[in-house]
């Protein structure tokens, strides 16, 4: 008679715990925000405008001088995304995207003042590596769980 109540026993408590397991689950990532989505897509817009605004320019013309209110503006946008990411709970993973995208626009910023102009060559790989960095931020919160309401 004992060997069957602890079996009983055991086969509700694993009942139960299925019960509750299916009902609850772990989650590891940020829920999807539209606004952190359309924030990326934004400035990937304006990122890539610039680079493009500056291919249509002679060589002589693409002087750091004349596109600091450029930089100024994607910087701020940069840091707006940046702190979207940091408030947002368990998104590490975008926070680190967000942080070597504005490292890597920090380099490039300082390179461009440096050599005064940038050429066709820097134009078109900085381009393509923003779009790849982009990208990547934009299908993962694509990826992300939505929440229903």
């Amino acid at each position: 008679m004992n060997f069957f109540l602890n079996t009983f026993i055991r086969k509700l408590l694993f009942a139960l715990f299925l019960c509750f397991a299916s009902g609850c689950s772990v989650q590891l990532i940020a829920d999807y925000d539209h606004a952190s989505l359309s924030q990326m897509e934004q400035l990937a817009k304006k990122i890539d405008r610039f680079y493009i605004g500056l291919s249509y320019l002679p060589i002589e013309q693409r002087n750091y001088e004349s596109n600091i209110k450029y930089y100024m503006e994607i910087d701020i946008d940069l840091n707006a995304l940046k702190h979207r990411q940091e408030v947002r709970v368990m998104n590490e993973l975008t926070m680190k995207q967000v942080e070597n995208v504005i490292k890597l626009w920090k380099q490039d910023k300082m390179s461009h003042k440096k050599n005064t102009i940038i050429s066709d060559f820097s134009i078109k790989r900085h381009s393509r590596q923003y779009y790849r960095l982009f990208l990547s931020m934009i299908k993962g919160e694509e990826a992300k769980p939505r929440v229903s309401n």
